[in-house]
């Protein structure tokens, strides 16, 4: 499966995951109405292209508390990244409706470790979770409890890993967050996949409404999603193969939708402004060939940080990963290197 074609949706139909649910070893406890489990905030799937079921997750409310109650993919698809987007979906939804911290009870609490879960003691839980009072619990059934409490602070990933193979970009983007979550404890980390259909090309009957929109102020139109998306993100990593000297054009289409004027800039008779809040831009690339000193799509994103408001900006790099001859693992592992001594 093609995860770039996947698809999240937001849904209230809790019960369609039974099956997936049951399957991966969870347990439907559902409230007296018999749909969803107590306190039942609102779920996402994750579809294939022919629309199948393939994974979800649910979020709750209990006593005050925010819960990531139920996640889960299908066995043959796990360690594709579906659990990953279905989690930072749930999490960034938390957030937003005021979340502090977010607890669970966690059957693979390695997952949850890595995203900066820490693990609680039983008597140090909020009494929210019945798991505590079943017979099993302990002997056949022997979940961690673990808790998320948020800094605050928001990444976003621009997933421009456009591949046809394993993407190497990928690889030191992924290394990238793993030693950014440990540096930075209670961030929210948010992905976009950029990819055909995800942002369109904007042609003159959008920029018109676009215009029209901005105009009489109304940016909570649809429209500006992927721009308040940017605009309130502290940190921003950017995920791009280096190709023809720059990046994958698909990038260029989401960067079009991001840059909206009154919104993510103002602009005047001495220049741009930028309105977004970002602390720091990162740009991940990699090149079957050389890079040297054209890296063309850097450059750019830094002239469009700038106008933003991105207040600093970094790269990191893998080159001539094609090139006969070369020791291509090595090149790859100075690359992760950089990044964690960058990074600590």
């Amino acid at each position: 499966m093609n995860i770039r074609k996947m698809n999240i949706i937001e849904t209230q139909d809790y019960l369609q995951f039974a099956d997936l649910f049951k399957r991966s070893g969870l347990e439907l406890n559902l409230d007296d109405s018999g749909k969803g489990p107590e306190g039942f905030i609102t779920a996402w799937k994750a579809v294939d292209e022919a629309g199948a079921l393939v994974g979800g997750c649910a979020i709750t409310r209990k006593k005050g508390y925010y819960v990531l109650n139920d996640i889960a993919v299908e066995e043959e698809l796990r360690s594709t990244g579906i659990g990953r987007l279905l989690f930072q979906t749930a999490m960034t939804r938390m957030l937003d409706m005021g979340a502090r911290q977010v607890h669970i009870t966690a059957k693979a609490p390695k997952f949850f470790e890595k995203y900066g879960f820490r693990y609680l003691e039983p008597e140090d839980t909020p009494d929210i979770f019945g798991c505590k009072n079943c017979d099993q619990y302990g002997k056949t059934c022997k979940p961690e409890f673990m808790v998320f409490e948020y800094s605050g602070e928001r990444l976003l990933f621009i997933d421009s890993c456009v591949t046809t193979h394993i993407s190497r970009t990928m690889r030191l983007a992924d290394h990238y967050l793993e030693q950014f979550i440990k540096a930075h404890p209670g961030v929210n980390v948010e992905t976009v996949i950029v990819e055909k259909g995800c942002a369109e090309p904007l042609d003159r009957d959008d920029i018109n409404r676009r215009n029209d929109l901005a105009t009489a102020g109304a940016y909570d139109d649809p429209m500006f999603d992927y721009a308040h998306q940017f605009k309130r993100a502290d940190y921003v990593l950017v995920g791009a193969p280096y190709w023809d000297c720059a990046f994958p054009a698909i990038l260029k289409v989401y960067i079009e939708n991001i840059v909206v004027t009154g919104l993510t800039f103002e602009e005047s008779e001495t220049g741009y402004s930028g309105l977004c809040k970002c602390k720091e831009l990162t740009y991940i690339t990699t090149a079957g060939g050389p890079i040297g000193d054209k890296n063309l799509g850097f450059d750019y994103i830094c002239g469009i940080g700038e106008m933003l408001g991105v207040r600093s900006f970094k790269e990191y790099r893998a080159e001539c990963l094609d090139i006969v001859g070369l020791d291509h693992e090595a090149i790859m592992e100075q690359a992760l290197a950089v990044i964690d001594a960058g990074e600590q």
